[in-house]
């Protein structure tokens, strides 16, 4: 198992988090996926969950995921797309503050299939997403004094706050989270 992101921490925290799993070997690297070149056919699956949102050429970075693949090879990705409609003009600034490259989950499901993958399955999962930010918000505000203790109210204001804020995008229909599986052929 090959773990790849371009954040050090999170490379640091995954490293942390295998080393009390003690599963199989797996190897993380701190790289950025556009510049990285792994060869043809090297993976049986590749996993990316809500990072894609970053890259602007996705096109490209799905063919490499094509190559890389190995026949039969699978492919799991979660990310944050928009909606279909005309977006807010708050969302707007929210994407471009940001520097967010977004597509709606069909179009999202349009580049897979370009890129040479079959059996695409594209679907919106905002009532999944919804579920989960209220969860973790309900969570975050119960425990708030540990919060603040452990960072600052302001880091505690800034979080609710982004997170009321990702709620009210999703519910308004500008924000989706897309799950896409697909497949690279025999």
């Amino acid at each position: 198992v090959l773990g790849v992101d371009l954040s050090t921490n999170m490379v640091h925290l995954s490293l942390d988090r295998s080393v009390s799993c003690k599963r199989g070997t797996v190897v993380f690297e701190v790289s950025d996926l556009t510049k990285r070149e792994f060869g043809d056919k090297n993976f049986d699956v590749i996993y990316s969950r809500d990072t894609l949102l970053h890259i602007p050429d996705k096109q490209q970075l799905f063919k490499d995921f094509f190559r890389w693949l190995k026949p039969n090879g699978r492919l799991l990705i979660t990310d944050y797309c928009c909606g279909e409609g005309e977006h807010t003009d708050e969302f707007k600034t929210y994407v471009k503050q940001r520097g967010y490259v977004l597509h709606s989950v069909p179009e999202y499901g349009r580049l897979l299939e370009r890129a040479g993958f079959d059996s695409v399955v594209a679907e919106n999962r905002n009532e999944q997403f919804l579920r989960v930010l209220r969860r973790e918000l309900g969570e975050t505000e119960a425990n708030r004094k540990k919060f603040i203790s452990d960072f600052s109210e302001k880091d505690f204001t800034d979080l609710v706050s982004g997170w009321k804020a990702k709620v009210g995008r999703v519910s308004q229909g500008d924000q989706c989270w897309g799950l896409f599986t697909a497949k690279k052929s025999a």
